[in-house]
């Protein structure tokens, strides 16, 4: 019988352990756009779009070695969880460099361009605030830096959602995986973290039955093939902390 709980229990420690790097890592980086920002500003009065570019080279390689860690981690959480079959070591091993180059060519880009250019906004709302209020140059540098104040939330924000999105993927796609090669018929069912800052639809998955890898969940109107989709709008995905567990059809 499947211990929900603990299972829960051990992705939600592995989700705060993966983010842990992801987090410190995007606030370095955003704190080295905001600081070469302000010292562009007072050297130039502009910034160049080349202050811009490297920092959105820099989100998407944080991203691309962040998704190569974490789709392995929960890749193999997920084929423990299919218990009549085993897959070879090596095999899983290479399953997983798969899934991780596959996620990174899909996402990657995008997922940075996204977070940096939300990053960029931040920075030119700061310098149009300046002018607005008729602020000189070490004003509005002064502007600039203080959109600092933000990086925990923002960076806290990009750590967890990008992580459960890869997390996810990882784990359903590796037991889509187990389920063609070993010849096993799999279920998933999203399995939600119950407490108050969990979204009211995703509360109301719990208890919810179990459906085949290929099938969609319906969450709050939309089809969702998993937590985290990033099909789904930003509603369903961003800060999200459901799990997704897996048991062999009878």
């Amino acid at each position: 019988m499947t211990d929900r709980r603990l299972l829960l229990r051990s992705w939600l420690m592995a989700m705060t352990r993966m983010e842990r790097g992801l987090r410190l890592d995007y606030a370095r980086a955003r704190s080295v756009l905001l600081r070469d920002s302000a010292n562009a500003y007072v050297d130039t009065g502009h910034i160049a779009a080349h202050v811009f570019i490297a920092h959105s080279r820099s989100v998407q390689t944080l991203l691309t070695n962040h998704y190569r860690r974490v789709i392995p981690v929960f890749g193999d959480m997920a084929l423990k969880q299919v218990k009549s079959r085993n897959i070879q070591k090596k095999s899983a091993t290479d399953l997983f460099a798969t899934l991780a180059e596959d996620w990174i060519r899909r996402e990657s880009t995008r997922k940075a361009k996204y977070i940096a250019d939300t990053d960029r906004d931040e920075v030119i709302d700061a310098i149009s605030d300046g002018l607005r209020d008729g602020d000189g140059v070490a004003a509005i540098a002064k502007n600039i830096r203080s959109v600092s104040q933000l990086t925990p939330y923002r960076a806290a924000l990009v750590a967890r959602t990008e992580t459960h999105a890869s997390a996810t993927y990882g784990s359903v796609e590796s037991v889509r995986s187990a389920e063609r090669d070993l010849g096993v018929t799999m279920l998933k069912e999203w399995l939600p973290t119950l407490d108050d800052r969990t979204r009211p639809a995703h509360a109301a998955m719990a208890g919810s039955e179990a459906i085949p890898l290929d099938e969609k969940f319906i969450v709050d109107g939309e089809m969702m093939d998993r937590p985290g989709d990033p099909s789904a709008s930003p509603a369903n995905v961003i800060s999200c902390r459901c799990a997704l567990i897996f048991t062999e059809a009878n």
